[in-house]
């Protein structure tokens, strides 16, 4: 009786310490998540209380609503470029950076932070970048390729791809970092086995380093995949989405929606169905990542 007594107090210790996290989770998360799923089903505008509950008919209109799926195709291929490049680009520099460089402490500050600058900041400072007459088209033109200037954030061929070299530029190093960290788990004498046994820089990279950078891989193909899906503030102030809607991913039309237009209630349900498509990718990338870091 006594020890079950002590079993006792011992849970409600732990229940006591864990209350008020899980309040405080409940409060922030779990809430706005509900109340989310509830407006989603709303006509709400967003500006008066009154509102009626329409069901699944903001999600039915979703599927034949035009705007919605050309954000869908943008948001698409905007995430691709986005994981694909981050970290094909991030891999190399690792490798690069745990070398025996002088400067590697150095590089590694410069490349990282990007990172650590506002969203806003970076797509205001590319934007000027990017004018007509910003500093590209300019550096182009002293080079004599006046043939490669466009208006890069203007063209609908090339809004996309630019908004593309901005958050690289911004996040490649963030990746790198990940990398570099696990880069330093793996131990030395990996290394010396296979230079005993002949191999060479590439028979070692794809036999030793690469299957043991699994674990980095996962993270960085998750963050990269998760931030792109939601990526708003960079898109907004270069392009709001345009031109001609060439920009325009999920997010933004969301904001477009919810708040440009007061369809809040359509606006939300958009928001919902991103919720979901982020949870189920993040989910088969865990899933199908983590199997490779077993077999690795």
């Amino acid at each position: 009786m006594q020890k079950w007594s002590l079993a006792k107090k011992e849970h409600l210790v732990w229940a006591a310490f864990i209350a008020p996290a899980f309040l405080i989770y409940t409060i922030i998360f779990l809430g706005p998540v509900i109340t989310s799923f509830y407006y989603s089903m709303t006509n709400w505008n967003g500006l008066y209380k009154t509102m009626d509950f329409v069901g699944l008919r903001n999600f039915i209109e979703l599927t034949s609503d035009e705007d919605f799926l050309n954000a869908l195709r943008n948001t698409f291929w905007f995430t691709l470029f986005i994981v694909i490049f981050q970290n094909g680009l991030a891999i190399p520099l690792a490798l690069a950076l745990d070398s025996k460089i002088k400067t590697k402490s150095m590089l590694r500050a410069a490349f990282f932070v990007p990172a650590i600058l506002s969203p806003l900041v970076v797509g205001y400072t590319w934007s000027y970048i990017f004018q007509p007459n910003g500093l590209l088209n300019v550096l182009l033109g002293k080079l004599g390729l006046t043939a490669w200037q466009q208006s890069w954030l203007g063209d609908p061929k090339y809004a996309l791809y630019s908004l593309v070299v901005i958050v690289l530029w911004q996040y490649v190093g963030y990746s790198m970092v990940i990398f570099v960290a696990n880069l330093q788990t793996i131990p030395a004498d990996y290394y010396e086995a296979a230079d005993i046994d002949g191999a060479g820089g590439w028979r070692k990279f794809t036999a030793i380093t690469f299957p043991l950078m699994a674990p980095s891989l996962t993270i960085n193909v998750v963050l990269a995949s998760i931030g792109s899906l939601k990526a708003f503030d960079i898109i907004y102030v270069t392009t709001k989405g345009g031109p001609y809607h060439a920009t325009e991913t999920v997010t933004t039309l969301l904001y477009q929606k919810a708040f440009s237009e007061s369809s809040f209630g359509y606006g939300t349900a958009i928001g919902v169905v991103m919720f979901f498509i982020i949870l189920i990718i993040s989910f088969l990338q865990i899933v199908v990542l983590r199997r490779r870091e077993v077999g690795a």
